[in-house]
């Protein structure tokens, strides 16, 4: 394929350095707001729903990141290969991998069910990998330039294919893009700061994401009996989260959101992490039997609000998030945009 490079010269774009590519590269996240804004200093993006990938691309062939370090190249060969068909010496591209249902719309489920599949299983899901940063390019480090300046670049340089695309840009009143964005589907929007440079491994306020609903991953700590149709497998999953010292603290329960196969699933996978002792410290305040378990496994719930003490309520179960260590669950911190 031919050169989409040849064009640009690296040296006059401010910020651009020499810099040999890094083998491994902790992606820049966004830091979670209130609502949605319009300001012309930034520009949207759909919020997608999927993993977290960063892609390295050089001679020829493409290796997939997670954003924990995982190598996922064997279990996305059809993605790796069509990013090594990129027109570029190296470059190092940051984006968010999902999956598609049967009638094309977005599904996290799918993606984990492929994940679980072995590696040469056939995938039966459709695919995509949606690029929205170039970070390194042709010997370049691009961390330092612009956020608007590195996604001309990357529209530039891009070539789509079946299974990779750049993220549409999306410009103007926020408050209607946010609005169009759950109207079909997607989670929300992440807004970018046009002057933002690429902060590697840090959750930044230079991008900010604005979510429909209220959601966070939670450790799964324990769960209680279950009665009547449930009797077989569990009641409710008791919930926790890191604070600042490391202590796991009680966030509630939640007894919703499951379907059989969930259920089962589940109950599968905890049976394998029970334990005699509470991953509380403290004392947690219901008396409800409890299957204690190692805190390793990690649940995306949606939920109403929290109380003064933490407690969520009116909480669902999303599903499970395989992608996020336990170690790492803390409450996310909502901020305001004015």
């Amino acid at each position: 394929m031919a050169s989409k490079t040849s064009g640009i010269d690296l040296r006059a774009i401010t910020g651009a350095r020499r810099a040999q590519m890094p083998a491994r590269l902790a992606p820049m996240l966004a830091t979670l707001i209130d609502k949605p804004f319009t300001d012309p200093g930034w520009y949207f993006e759909p919020k997608l729903d999927g993993y977290r990938i960063v892609a390295f691309v050089s001679g020829g062939e493409s290796r997939l990141q997670s954003r924990h370090f995982q190598d996922y190249t064997d279990r996305f060969p059809i993605i790796a290969n069509e990013l090594s068909e990129q027109a570029v010496d190296d470059a190092i591209f940051d984006g968010e991998l999902i999956s598609l249902d049967e009638k094309g719309k977005p599904c996290f489920q799918c993606l984990q069910q492929h994940l679980q599949r072995s590696a040469s299983q056939k995938t039966v899901y459709t695919l995509v990998y949606y690029v929205f940063d170039l970070v390194h390019l042709n010997g370049y480090d691009l961390m330092a330039v612009s956020q608007s300046e590195r996604v001309s670049l990357l529209q530039k340089v891009f070539n789509t294919g079946k299974s990779v695309k750049a993220i549409s840009r999306l410009e103007g009143n926020g408050v209607d893009i946010f609005k169009a964005a759950i109207d079909a589907g997607f989670e929300g929007i992440i807004a970018k700061r046009r002057d933002a440079r690429y902060q590697e491994g840090k959750r930044s306020t230079d991008w900010l994401k604005i979510k429909g609903t209220l959601a966070d991953e939670f450790v799964i700590a324990g769960y209680t009996a279950g009665q009547g149709a449930r009797s077989g497998v569990f009641g409710s999953l008791v919930l926790g989260q890191y604070d600042s010292t490391n202590r796991l603290i009680y966030a509630g329960n939640v007894g919703t959101g499951f379907d059989e196969r969930l259920l089962d699933d589940l109950k599968s996978k905890m049976k394998k992490l029970v334990t005699d002792k509470s991953p509380f410290l403290s004392e947690i305040p219901f008396e409800a039997k409890t299957t204690w378990l190692k805190p390793e496994l990690v649940a995306e719930i949606k939920y109403a609000e929290r109380t003064r003490d933490g407690i969520l309520r009116q909480p669902v179960f999303l599903r499970l998030r395989t992608d996020k260590p336990a170690g790492e669950v803390r409450p996310q911190t909502i901020l305001s945009k004015e």
